[in-house]
C-alpha cells in the first residue's frame, strides 16, 4: 500500500470516527413510562417558551400518549434523573426541562441522564395542579401512581441521584428560591443540596429524616429507597411563568448535573 493511499485511508477513518462520535452524541431515547397523556400545545404559556424543533416535537408527540422520559447517554457511568411537571400548574420546570433536553441533545455525555419533563402531560396541558383528583408530590409512596413509578423505575435503574424541580408561590411554602433535601436515611441528599444552593445562592432548607413531614413527596420517597434526592424551588405563581423562574430552575438542572460531572 503506497503513501498516498495510507493518507486517504487515514483520512476517510478519521471522517469516520468524527461521524461516529457525533452519533454517539446525539443519540436520544425518548419512551413513555406511565399513561398521563396530555397534549402540551394545548398550554400555550408552556409551549410558546419552549424550543421549536425536532426533539421538541418528538417529546410533545410521545407527551400525547403518557409520562415521557428522554434518555441521554450510553448507560455508562453515572445515571442521573431530573424530574419536572409533577404539578402541572408549575410550569417553570417544565420548560427548564424542555431547554434542557434541547441543551443536552448532541452533546456528549459523561454518564446518563433521564430527562421527565412532564410527569403528568393531562395536567399540565390543562394547568391544574392534581391529577385524577391527586397531589402526586403526596402519594408517591403510593403504588400505581405515577410519581411511585419513578420512585421504582430509579431503583430499577439504578440511579445514583434524582432532583425534582417544582415552582413555589410567592409568600406560600417554602414561598422562596431553595434548594430542599433530608440527612437521613440517604446524607448525599444533604450534600447535593448544598452544592446547588452555594452555586446558585438559594436557599437551602433541610430536614433530619425522611418521610416524616411530607412522606408521599417525591424526593421523600427516592430517599427512603435509597437513592438519594433532592427537591429544588423556584419562585413562580400557579400557572404562570414569572420572570426570571425559568432561568433560575435551568440553572439548578445545570448545577445538578455538575455535581455528578456528567456535564
Amino acid at each position: 500500500m503506497n503513501q498516498k493511499t495510507l493518507k486517504v485511508l487515514a483520512c476517510f477513518l478519521g471522517v469516520l470516527m468524527v461521524f461516529s462520535t457525533i452519533s454517539l452524541a446525539s443519540a436520544a431515547k425518548i419512551e413513555n413510562i406511565y399513561g398521563t397523556g396530555g397534549d402540551i400545545t394545548k398550554n400555550k404559556k408552556v409551549y410558546n417558551n419552549i424550543p421549536k424543533t425536532t426533539i421538541t416535537n418528538n417529546v410533545i408527540a410521545n407527551a400525547k400518549k403518557g409520562t415521557p422520559m428522554v434518555t441521554f447517554g450510553s448507560g455508562n457511568g453515572p445515571k442521573v434523573m431530573i424530574v419536572a411537571g409533577v404539578h402541572g400548574n408549575e410550569l417553570p420546570a417544565s420548560i427548564a426541562a424542555m431547554k434542557l433536553i434541547n441543551y443536552l441533545n448532541k452533546r456528549s455525555i459523561k454518564g446518563t441522564v433521564y430527562v421527565i419533563p412532564f410527569v403528568a402531560p393531562y395536567s399540565t396541558s390543562r394547568s391544574t395542579r392534581f391529577w385524577k383528583g391527586k397531589n402526586l408530590n403526596s402519594v408517591a409512596n403510593i403504588a400505581g401512581t405515577p410519581t411511585n413509578k419513578i420512585v421504582r423505575l430509579s431503583k430499577k435503574l439504578k440511579i445514583k441521584s434524582l432532583a425534582d424541580f417544582h415552582s413555589t408561590l410567592p409568600g406560600g411554602v417554602p414561598g422562596r428560591n431553595s434548594i430542599l433535601a433530608t440527612k437521613y436515611p440517604s446524607y448525599q441528599s444533604y450534600r447535593i443540596a448544598s452544592y446547588i444552593s452555594k452555586k446558585t445562592g438559594h436557599a437551602l432548607i433541610y430536614e433530619y429524616r425522611a418521610g416524616v413531614s411530607y412522606p408521599g413527596a417525591l424526593e421523600d420517597a427516592c430517599n427512603l429507597a435509597r437513592v438519594p434526592a433532592v427537591t429544588c424551588e423556584v419562585k413562580s405563581r400557579h400557572g404562570n411563568v414569572d420572570s426570571g423562574s425559568v432561568i433560575r430552575s435551568y440553572n439548578q438542572m445545570l448545577t445538578f448535573l455538575k455535581y455528578e460531572k456528567v456535564i
